[in-house]
């Protein structure tokens, strides 16, 4: 009897259960359950899905007295400074630039522990990238640095990223990182430059042709450019770069 009565307020309990609707992360308002697990309202899904035209080399913006030439009108534009002096990767793919809202994401992920806000930004990167490279390489912490802050931002990207292309390999031990350094968001660019030099080497030479180095921010390029330069003396011919954002100019 006493289970039979359970079973009915449950029942009705259940029957008038409305679920708690999401919130979006950057206005507030309520998400549709259709949207399933993303994070963001339907009006600012504009704020991810950037738009911009971008260099296909480092990712910045191209101007806007370029894009008047409709030669640049197309996916495999590449700005004049790539141009005069290309870096030694082929191409650069984020979600835009470190600017809010994704620098409130990143910031949220690697300062809170916000780890759910991570997959549905890999998902939007992995969108963008066609043809992946078959090797992941994640840009490493020194040990004591991810002791202390108990992840590597980098690696997790890379992780979700393998997750969605099974058929790619994680090489989390292509590189090492030696020497501590200052962080690079106290230095200017210069600095910046100057900074990687001596702090990286490389343990794991990957024998594929085509690899990928994962990194949360470009900035002044230089880390990635000190990684690319490395994996080229090693027989690697293509080198992408994927990442979250670019820091603009």
């Amino acid at each position: 009897m006493l289970i039979a009565i359970l079973q009915t307020s449950t029942g009705s309990v259940m029957h008038n259960f409305t679920p708690i609707r999401k919130r979006c992360h950057i206005c507030g308002l309520g998400i549709p359950h259709s949207l399933g697990h993303n994070l963001w309202c339907h009006y600012c899904q504009s704020y991810i899905e950037d738009d911009t035209l971008r260099c296909l080399r480092c990712a910045l913006p191209i101007l806007s007295a370029q894009c008047l030439n409709e030669q640049f009108l197309n996916e495999q534009s590449v700005c004049g400074e790539c141009l005069k002096l290309p870096p030694p990767w082929q191409r650069v793919v984020c979600l835009g630039d470190y600017q809010f809202p994704l620098s409130l994401f990143i910031q949220k992920i690697k300062h809170q522990r916000q780890f759910w806000l991570l997959p549905p930004l890999i998902q939007k990167l992995q969108q963008r990238i066609p043809d992946p490279a078959p090797v992941l390489i994640p840009v490493p912490m020194i040990w004591h640095q991810e002791l202390w802050r108990g992840f590597n931002l980098s690696y997790l990207m890379a992780k979700q990223m393998h997750a969605l292309w099974p058929n790619s390999y994680l090489g989390e031990q292509v590189f090492h990182k030696r020497m501590n350094t200052p962080t690079q968001k106290s230095l200017n660019r210069q600095a910046r430059l100057n900074n990687v030099g001596k702090a990286f080497t490389l343990q794991h030479a990957p024998t594929a042709k085509h690899v990928a180095i994962i990194d949360d921010v470009v900035t002044t390029g230089a880390t990635v450019k000190h990684l690319s330069q490395l994996l080229l003396e090693v027989g690697v011919e293509k080198i992408d770069i994927y990442c979250l954002c670019r820091t603009p100019n």
